[in-house]
């Protein structure tokens, strides 16, 4: 490291490469002579016959603005170039449609629809790289939005807005994609490690409501990820050196009209858990592809894929510690294999373009338990394989016309779910019994949307209104779409110079789990004639304050209703409450009683780099309850109340930078352990913990939560290639981090369960604290080429 500072700077380059283009967002015509600034400098260009411009900066961080006559300025924030390669920018102008109306400028980073003026986050490429604690993970970074739990009690769930961890999607450059994290356990979402590689993308979008008409099946969340295209003038790549993984990237041009970019990383993370005696050893690895074809201006092709494998097994071979014995007992061991592909063609007309998007995607997991974790048949009290592949079509047409823009759109899929499950389980009254099942289902789903909205007062209003049908043959609740319409109506108004009015309603609909669909006893699906598309009424209103100088400030409150809401009948609990146990949840019989509703606001401060600084502030307070099992409404897992994150950073000379950020949460409810039922001797050796009584659903809740981390990059920028160092620290000044308690046995000296001297059919039995507080250093590499 001394040597890299000490290197002489006369092998430093002295110029970055700015490419770009600025287009009309309604036909993607090119914008000749339009004016591109470099904000807070006397830099810029103008754009050739073919809306193409060229600007030599300085390696740094840029804000940048285009302008043309007639149309609305547009704002690209916080522009990382860095020598080695060219950076490209598209800047799609907006039309001003409307007579006399001032022509706005506006910034991608605070982004809105007319569909979705609020709720909506948009996320620039350099807060996905440079946030402290989020290691370049876009999972990680969600966590720091409004309304975004930032930590959950139980695994890594995706948490938004009170609802479950499986009422979120997302999509890839257009295509869905099952998971974005790896390790996602089935049923949910979010995981410790993502997915994506950040090096491929270049913006996101995070709707936590007022869902657009063409991305069906969310009632929480649908993030919108986009990646760049691979560059255009050679060949070239990176390599990068992670937190807990390593990998490469390769890109660049195939002929004149195409260009690609391939990433492939792999974990080693695994190697290091192992030294420090972590119960359970992660391996994973990903590829990430694109490739996009320009036939002609008017007509474009993008392929794009990702795929993962995980595996995860235990460290046995560690320390035997009362937490590992408790870990190593009950969790399984298994894999997983995931993947997405799918082809995006779009045709631009002169006010129009239509979008047909076909894609197939797949989630495989397998898991298996043993008792003493023996491997030997006569021990197997747990074995599970399945396999879930969507494959879909989807047409879009977005038509605009003067103060009208319209969207109308069909959609179809055929579903296929293989469940191949063996699990020995303990029922409330304490026998054991046994579940061994193969289930095959198959179906159709299908949709359609149109949407209309409307400029009015001058161009200070903007009205929405959209209808969306849903259905599946599964059975015969779900086939009628007419059953399932989602009305959805929003409003915008701008009160005064830079402030909004905002506010939407909608309707949404969602298909339960496959876990739940596929479950299976005597030859038949007992849940098929019992489940419904669970539904969720939502509203929602806002202001929000808004400067061309990247300052934002916004406050939003909204209400969600559950209605039809999977109810676990053995459990007796609603299926958004059902804690994860590394594999799955909801496999058992359920009916779709089960109600809930989730409320909340949030508050948000956010200024974008200026004068080198960058900083943001958001607070959210949240309640999220589903009905018990008498249908009185209790606490929900994910009902943290108040959590927030202040972050800040800033840019210094020679390419350094800082960045610092804390984050709270209130504490998760929890049930507490039915210390009668565990410690009996059959069900302990059995399930090898504590068993929840659901009788106090959620009663406990654990403490107040508090981080922070820091962050410091350092770039070197060369003739052809660059550098970038970073180090991370989590957890800076060891904030104890409560997670749920274990339940677990007195052991005697070989470690085996101390039977109760006064009861010799149970266990003595104690609660362990499974809080953590380690401070998590992380140095980062990344090399461009």
């Amino acid at each position: 490291m001394v040597l890299l500072f000490g290197w002489s700077l006369a092998g430093l380059a002295q110029n970055a490469i700015l490419e770009g283009q600025a287009v009309n967002a309604t036909n993607k015509e090119p914008l000749a002579f339009a004016t591109i600034r470099v904000l807070e400098s006397t830099a810029g260009a103008t754009t050739d016959s073919a809306g193409f411009f060229r600007i030599e900066l300085a390696p740094g961080l840029y804000n940048l603005e285009a302008s043309y006559v007639g149309f609305h300025s547009l704002i690209l924030h916080e522009v990382s170039l860095r020598t080695g390669k060219p950076v490209f920018k598209e800047f799609f102008l907006d039309p001003n449609t409307v007579e006399l109306q001032i022509v706005e400028v506006r910034a991608e980073a605070f982004r809105r629809t007319g569909e979705s003026p609020l709720a909506l986050q948009s996320i620039t490429l350099h807060e996905l790289e440079r946030m402290p604690g989020a290691t370049i993970d876009v999972s990680r970074f969600l966590r720091t939005l409004p309304g975004v739990s930032p930590r959950t009690s139980f695994g890594y769930n995706l948490i938004v807005r009170g609802g479950a961890s499986n009422e979120n999607r997302f999509y890839l450059d257009g295509i869905e994609i099952p998971v974005i994290t790896h390790f996602t356990v089935q049923g949910t979402s979010g995981g410790p490690n993502g997915i994506l590689n950040v090096r491929m993308l270049q913006r996101a979008e995070l709707h936590s409501g007022a869902f657009p008409a063409g991305r069906p099946n969310a009632l929480s969340s649908v993030l919108e990820i986009y990646q760049r295209e691979g560059r255009k003038d050679r060949v070239g790549g990176n390599f990068t050196l992670g937190a807990t993984d390593y990998g490469f990237l390769v890109e660049g041009p195939i002929g004149k009209k195409s260009n690609f970019m391939l990433s492939a990383r792999e974990s080693y993370s695994q190697h290091m858990f192992k030294a420090i005696g972590i119960p359970v050893l992660p391996f994973y690895s990903d590829v990430q592809f694109k490739n996009v074809i320009r036939f002609d201006p008017k007509n474009e092709l993008t392929l794009t894929g990702i795929g993962g494998y995980d595996k995860y097994t235990l460290n046995l071979e560690a320390e035997a510690t009362e937490s590992l014995l408790y870990n190593t007992g009950y969790i399984p061991e298994g894999k997983q294999l995931f993947y997405a592909a799918g082809a995006v063609y779009k045709h631009y007309l002169a006010n129009s373009f239509y979008t047909l998007v076909l894609s197939r995607n797949s989630f495989f997991n397998r898991a298996e338990k043993y008792l003493g974790n023996t491997s030997l048949p006569e021990d197997r009290v747990f074995e599970f394989k399945s396999g879930e592949t969507e494959t879909k079509l989807r047409l879009e047409h977005r038509v605009f016309r003067s103060q009208w823009e319209f969207n109308y759109g069909i959609g179809g899929e055929y579903d296929q779910v293989d469940i191949d499950n063996y699990s020995i389980f303990t029922f409330r009254d304490g026998s054991n019994d046994t579940i061994s099942y193969v289930s095959g289902l198959n179906f159709y789903r299908y949709g359609a949307f149109g949407s209309a909205q409307r400029s009015f007062g001058a161009g200070r209003g903007t009205l929405f209104a959209g209808l969306r049908a849903d259905g599946a043959s599964y059975n015969s609740q779900m086939q009628n779409p007419l059953q399932q319409l989602s009305p959805r109506l929003a409003l915008s108004w701008k009160a005064a110079e830079k402030w909004l009015l905002n506010a939407s309603a909608g309707v949404y609909y969602q298909l339960p789990p496959y876990l739940l669909m596929g479950f299976e006893q005597d030859g038949q699906l007992v849940n098929r004639d019992q489940l419904r598309y669970i539904r969720s009424s939502q509203a929602g209103a806002g202001v929000e304050h808004t400067t061309s100088q990247g300052y934002q400030v916004k406050l939003e409150g909204f209400y969600k209703n559950y209605a039809h809401y999977p109810f676990l009948l053995l459990d007796s609990i609603s299926y958004a409450n059902a804690n994860a146990n590394y594999v799955l949840i909801g496999n058992q019989p359920v009916d779709a009683s089960s109600e809930g509703r989730a409320y909340g606001l949030e508050f948000q401060v956010k200024q974008k780099l200026t004068q080198r600084y960058y900083w943001m502030l958001n607070y959210s307070f949240v309640v999220s309850q589903f009905e018990d099992r008498d249908g009185s409404f209790a606490p929900s897992s994910w009902d943290n109340r108040h959590f927030g994150t202040v972050a800040v950073g800033k840019t210094f000379g020679k390419s350094w930078q800082l960045g610092l950020r804390w984050s709270f949460s209130g504490g998760n409810p929890y049930t507490p352990y039915d210390l009668a039922l565990s410690s009996q001797r059959a069900i302990w050796d059995l399930n090898q913990r504590g068993l929840p009584d659901y009788s106090r659903l959620n009663e406990e809740r654990l403490p107040f939560f508090h981080q922070l981390d820091f962050r410091v990059d350092k770039q070197f920028n060369f003739r052809k290639w660059s550098l970038q160092l970073y180090l991370d620290i989590q957890n800076a000044y060891s904030s104890p981090i409560a997670l749920l308690p274990y339940l677990t046995v007195e052991r005697d000296a070989e470690n085996n369960p101390i039977v109760d001297p006064q009861d010799s059919g149970r266990y003595l039995v104690k609660t362990i604290s499974s809080d953590t507080g380690r401070v998590l250093p992380s140095l980062g590499i990344l090399i461009d080429l």
